[in-house]
């Protein structure tokens, strides 16, 4: 199977399907479409970083061509995860509810301020502690804004949050597992992982894929609320 294959196989037959489920309306299109591109460029000179650096790869074979140092089909892949996971959330959110505690704000962008602390730490370490440390300090700052922002209102939304986070994040954990051990698509480097591995992964990629399903569900409900929009004006 090479890469493109595995879109075709694991991202668009149920992206397609949960789109034909929905039938997303206009209030809440502007967002689910613009995901997509804040995704591709926030993650695209993260991830060449990790393939020049060598923390993962793609063997020979298995991919169209390369952009950079990342494969054509990664870069769709920046697009497609954020498609599927916001179809989801397309389905699980109803009516915006009203804003939680205020605590919220401060308890979740406090926690994610010390796990942006720890993935500095984990960088300045190197070697196998490098992709860990690379996903805290990459995208536990964009969650400290997010949380400290509409805290309240993500926990309020918690029921959507929780599951639109889950579900995808489960799926893409199953498909990476398959990519990586069934069809070796694409490889992780252990000189830069802590050896760790649940179901088969290793413990960086299921917190890479748990990283960015928050970061898309998150910014998706805070873009989808209306009292986010009221603080943002």
């Amino acid at each position: 199977m090479t890469y493109l294959e595995f879109h075709l196989v694991f991202l668009l037959p149920p992206l397609l399907l949960l789109l034909l489920w929905n039938r997303p309306k206009a209030p809440r299109l502007w967002a689910y479409l613009l995901m997509p591109l804040i995704a591709l460029l926030y993650t695209t000179p993260w991830d060449n970083y990790l393939v020049w650096k060598g923390v993962w790869g793609y063997p020979e074979g298995r991919v169209l061509l390369r952009i950079g140092y990342v494969p054509l089909e990664e870069y769709l892949f920046f697009l497609l995860q954020p498609l599927l996971t916001g179809a989801l959330l397309l389905r699980l959110a109803g009516k915006p509810p009203s804003p939680g505690p205020g605590l919220a704000r401060v308890v979740g962008g406090g926690l994610w301020l010390l796990l942006t602390a720890l993935g500095v730490m984990l960088l300045a370490l190197g070697g196998p502690y490098l992709y860990l440390g690379l996903i805290l300090a990459y995208f536990a700052p964009v969650f400290v804004l997010q949380w400290a922002f509409g805290g309240d209102l993500l926990w309020a939304w918690r029921k959507p949050f929780f599951l639109g986070v889950l579900l995808p994040t489960l799926y893409l954990w199953f498909a990476d597992f398959w990519a990586i051990t069934r069809e070796g698509i694409w490889w992780i480097s252990e000189a830069y992982t802590l050896g760790v591995k649940a179901f088969g992964l290793p413990l960086e990629e299921m917190a890479f894929f748990l990283f960015t399903n928050l970061a898309v569900v998150q910014g998706l409900l805070l873009a989808w609320h209306p009292e986010a929009l009221r603080r943002l004006r």
